[in-house]
């Protein structure tokens, strides 16, 4: 069975969420900005409130609005093939099938699904565009940290292989641009696999940006520090007897 991922419920469901969780972080982020008299609250709420207003929801929210966007762009494409946007997914037993065809529309034929997906070459666009930049750090860190690589090469080498991932990454995404190959969701008449699409493709391509970008960071931070290790080994002695120390 296909299962209708979302319904006209979901959407405002998740916009109402998503509105809310951004007023509220708003107004917290705002007081946080205030000079207000810290020595009147107790230091647990003060760090709890900060931890909530800095951390919990502004990630809430953001996932409220990424919901809320792919449950609109799901509904447009139930739209595009011609099938009943549904209020309440339970009217149709939550199958996919089961949508009947909008009035006055038809289901998409095969000619009609021709055209190459857009949202796949977007997501192979960006991830071509971070893979550039990725390339970009690399050499400037090969330049960077020239005079020392035999020390710092094999950051150099994850540079090069995070490159190489996100270029991966890009054809990936690229080749789910052919209709001969690969459907929409909403397509349950073809056997084609299914393509990532725009929200889904972004979400994933946030986390994995996140997560080069704090190795990159890093890396850079322990080259630095191998560098000043070799320039002034008394200062990382002193440090490392500090630390034992303690």
């Amino acid at each position: 069975m296909n299962k209708i991922k979302y319904d006209k419920r979901d959407k405002k469901i998740y916009l109402v969420l998503a509105v809310v969780t951004t007023i509220i972080f708003a107004v917290c982020f705002s007081l946080l900005q205030m000079d207000l008299e810290v020595e009147n609250l107790s230091a647990a709420f003060y760090a709890s409130f900060m931890i909530v207003s800095t951390s919990f929801l502004p990630i809430i929210s953001f996932a409220m609005w990424i919901m809320f966007f792919d449950s609109h762009m799901y509904l447009k494409r139930l739209e595009k093939y011609g099938l009943t946007v549904p209020y309440r997914k339970n009217d149709y037993d939550n199958n996919l099938e089961k949508l009947p065809q909008a009035q006055g529309t038809v289901f998409l034929d095969e000619r009609q699904k021709a055209n190459e997906s857009k949202e796949s070459k977007a997501l192979a666009y960006i991830s071509w565009i971070i893979s550039l930049g990725m390339a970009v750090y690399t050499v400037w860190f090969f330049i960077r940290f020239s005079h020392m690589l035999e020390n710092v090469a094999f950051f150099g080498l994850v540079c090069i292989f995070i490159t190489i991932c996100w270029l991966a990454f890009g054809f990936y995404y690229f080749k789910q641009k052919n209709p001969n190959k690969y459907r929409d969701d909403v397509d349950y008449k073809s056997n084609l696999k299914v393509r990532k699409h725009l929200v889904e493709g972004i979400i994933a391509i946030v986390i994995l940006l996140a997560i080069t970008i704090v190795g990159a960071v890093n890396m850079y931070t322990m080259s630095k520090y191998v560098e000043r290790s070799k320039e002034h080994p008394e200062e990382v002695a002193k440090i490392e007897d500090d630390i034992l120390e303690v």
